[in-house]
């Protein structure tokens, strides 16, 4: 019995030290699921588009040259790519090293943020659900902007939180850290709402900072330089129209995008798809499943999950509104009734333009809702609850901003959602936290100890987790057809040595340029209404070789025929 006491004293003991501290734990995780994701995905290749833009201009940046340039994609990730192209290594693998490298950034960055308003063990939860959601750990590695935006919006955020509560000094890295989450993503600019939001709900705590005036003075200068930098940047590379148009069309919503594959004009998509967010099941299915999650269905982890974080929501809410109310004497106050129906109008403004798709409009209604709410329930006594209630309406404005904007534009795809993903796991954390403390107030004589409760939050964490990894392993495939694209290349340099001076065209141009490191025009069958005008569009352009990669059936060309086949990928030679 003793040693039995003895063993269970060192568990305890054990089980406390990582309560306390679980940042050493957290890394550990976090290294072996991005080891392990990189492992498979230089197995199966780039699983998307885009990253093989990323990588042509990651040649550009490292002045290798080679394949086509898109000079107006965020520059972050090829310049950090053509890095490691510089000391030599020339691989589609060097992406997904970058790409694991800035994920352990933000997951470090995403556990110190949580640290703001939960305890250490909460917080390592939180950190393993975010390494968790299937719309998360399907792009870990893949190359891809969407994650490194986040994972940069996050520490700009943890800056801005930490530099006011504890040292100011920080404050000084919020602006540069947000332009970095910017040059990796365009549209993480939007994380300037809750930015902005947090600032102006502690305006007063700002203000009593001792060196405040010299603050905003440096960031002045800061901001000045920042923008004078990006845009010679841009100008210099020549891609200073193309960023204008873009941010335009992003800001106005101009583009009706019926022409694209991405297109969808359902405003609530996200919000309909948000447990296949959480979990998706069962553990086998299709790739596209886990890049793409609204694919799939939601698993019972998923269901279980949800259902205790609305629970635990809604007892939060409750007891923060009966809370402000019961200071209150509802029949002697008039300010409460204005306040309400400013509240009221301001909402029903929100959801008319949200209706009605009004990019604009609905983003500042919305911060002027979420400012309403947050003076009328949470400012006057100085409570805990106040105190913590501040960050809640930051990660709702954070969360509310990208899911508008992500709503009202008409491309639709689920690696989107990957900005408003911090914000979900952060209420997740809180309506499971406010769950226990419920079950516990219903009853007490549930003695739980400390070490069984950091146990039940370390258990909660690893179901997730261990969910995921085999959800990711069940729905992995053994190559993508990039491969094939890698090898029609290959044996194409062998077949024709002198097929850098030739004319050659593909349906997927970009990874093309990159594996034959040459200029690739486009070239899509489905666009034409006949195969015979494409023939003919091929012809009279003088195209010699023609790769098709995304046909379900490779068209019959009269003026060409097919010498090689690469599983789905054949090369066209003019006859």
């Amino acid at each position: 019995m003793d040693e039995d006491k003895k063993k269970g004293n060192i568990i305890s003991r054990g089980l406390l030290q990582i309560c306390d501290n679980p940042l050493f734990l957290l890394i550990l995780i976090t290294l072996g699921v991005i080891a392990y994701i990189i492992s498979i995905q230089m197995r199966i290749g780039v699983p998307y588009w885009d990253v093989f833009n990323y990588l042509n201009n990651a040649l550009y940046f490292a002045g290798i040259g080679g394949g086509s340039v898109s000079l107006f994609l965020p520059p972050l990730i090829p310049i950090l790519t053509s890095f490691i192209f510089r000391l030599g290594y020339v691989s589609v693998n060097a992406v997904f090293i970058v790409s694991g490298f800035i994920f352990l950034i933000g997951v470090i960055g995403f556990y110190f943020l949580l640290k703001e308003r939960f305890n250490p063990i909460q917080s390592f939860t939180g950190s393993i659900f975010f390494i968790s959601l299937p719309v998360i750990s399907s792009w870990i590695v893949s190359g891809g902007i969407d994650i490194p935006g986040v994972v940069f919006s996050v520490w700009a955020v943890y800056f801005l939180v930490a530099g006011l509560k504890r040292d100011s000094r920080l404050l000084y890295l919020v602006l540069p850290t947000l332009i970095i989450a910017m040059m990796a993503r365009y549209t993480s600019g939007l994380i300037i709402i809750p930015l902005c939001f947090y600032i102006l709900i502690n305006l007063d705590d700002f203000r009593r900072i001792e060196t405040f005036k010299k603050i905003v003075a440096s960031i002045l200068i800061e901001f000045g330089v920042l923008i004078v930098g990006v845009l010679y940047f841009f100008v210099k590379m020549g891609a200073g129209a193309s960023i204008l148009n873009l941010i335009f069309a992003v800001a106005t919503a101009t583009s009706t995008g019926a022409g694209d594959v991405a297109y969808n004009p359902n405003n609530l998509y996200y919000l309909q798809n948000l447990l296949n967010y959480i979990s998706i099941g069962p553990l086998q299915g299709t790739y596209q499943q886990i890049l793409n999650p609204s694919l799939g269905v939601p698993s019972i982890i998923s269901y279980l999950i949800a259902i205790i974080i609305v629970v635990g929501l809604l007892i939060y809410i409750y007891n923060g509104v009966k809370s402000r109310f019961e200071e209150v004497d509802l029949k002697a106050s008039k300010a409460v009734l204005l306040k309400s129906i400013l509240i009221t109008v301001l909402t029903v403004g929100f959801i008319i333009s949200f209706y009605y798709q009004s990019l604009i409009i609905s983003e500042i209604l919305l911060f002027s809702t979420l400012y309403t709410i947050y003076r009328f329930l949470f400012t006057g006594k100085n409570t805990p609850m106040n105190s913590r209630a501040g960050l809640d309406f930051m990660f709702l404005s954070w969360f509310a901003a990208f899911l508008i904007f992500h709503s009202i534009l008409p491309f639709k795809v689920d690696r989107y959602f990957i900005t408003m993903a911090p914000a979900m796991i952060y209420f997740m954390i809180l309506g499971l936290s406010e769950f226990i403390i419920f079950i516990h107030s219903i009853r007490p004589d549930i003695n739980i100890s400390s070490p069984k409760k950091c146990g039940i939050w370390i258990i909660v964490a690893l179901i997730l987790l261990f969910s995921a990894t085999a959800t990711y392993t069940g729905h992995a495939p053994k190559k993508t057809f990039t491969l094939d694209i890698a090898s029609a290349s290959n044996w194409l340099t062998d077949y024709d040595p002198d097929y850098q001076h030739k004319n050659i065209r593909s349906d997927y141009p970009n990874a093309m340029g990159w594996y034959l490191k040459m200029d690739i025009l486009g070239a899509y069958p489905r666009l034409y209404n006949t195969t015979s005008e494409f023939n003919d569009y091929l012809k009279s352009n003088g195209v010699d070789y023609f790769i098709d990669s995304t046909s379900q059936n490779h068209p019959d060309l009269e003026s060409y025929k097919i010498i090689k086949s690469f599983g789905v990928v054949v090369i066209y030679q003019r006859v």
